[in-house]
């Protein structure tokens, strides 16, 4: 049974967990600290009489309505060096959904030297669609465009849930016998 790590859920986790469990997922470990804020909504998998409350939990309540035979494991913790390995040993693939430039970097890098599988975001912000891409580099698949930065652009739904199924779908293909071969 394939097991997937989502290490931070908001827009790029929440988003993937949701498209994984609505694929047939069987075992999911979500990790996080934070909880739901009421500007989440417009691109997270959360809803308004969720907002206070943590985003593991919360997730794990909407991804068993759309999957009840989904077994979800919440973490809240914060995701650092110290841990970030550990914290997802057992599992086959790890999504990447940190929020910061320097947490995202730390987690890939650390991911590297453990050899896990990793699918990850990087460029996000803005509305352009045309400019995603996606890129093998070692044992990491990103996917964005490389370049914009929610400092300089606001972070548009529609490029959020883009990016997500475009992970998703690598998780998907890798990890689901007889699809067709990633190209």
């Amino acid at each position: 049974m394939i097991r997937i790590g989502i290490a931070g859920v908001g827009g790029i986790g929440s988003n993937v967990a949701a498209l994984l469990a609505r694929a047939g997922a069987e075992k999911l470990r979500i990790v996080d600290f934070d909880r739901v804020e009421l500007c989440n909504l417009n691109r997270q998998y959360y809803f308004p009489d969720q907002v206070g409350g943590l985003k593991t939990r919360m997730l794990k309540r909407n991804l068993l309505r759309i999957n009840p035979d989904l077994t979800v494991e919440c973490v809240e913790e914060k995701i650092d060096r110290s841990c970030a390995v550990s914290r997802f040993d057992d599992c086959d693939c790890v999504v990447e959904g940190m929020d910061t430039l320097s947490d995202k970097q730390m987690f890939v890098e650390t991911m590297a030297e453990s050899g896990r599988h990793v699918v990850s975001a990087s460029g996000i912000a803005g509305e352009n669609l045309t400019c995603i891409r996606t890129r093998k580099i070692g044992n990491c698949h990103i996917v964005g465009d490389f370049e914009s930065d929610a400092a300089d652009f606001p972070i548009s739904p529609q490029k959020v849930l883009m990016v997500s199924l475009l992970l998703a779908d690598i998780i998907i293909r890798t990890y689901n016998p007889g699809s067709p071969e990633e190209t």
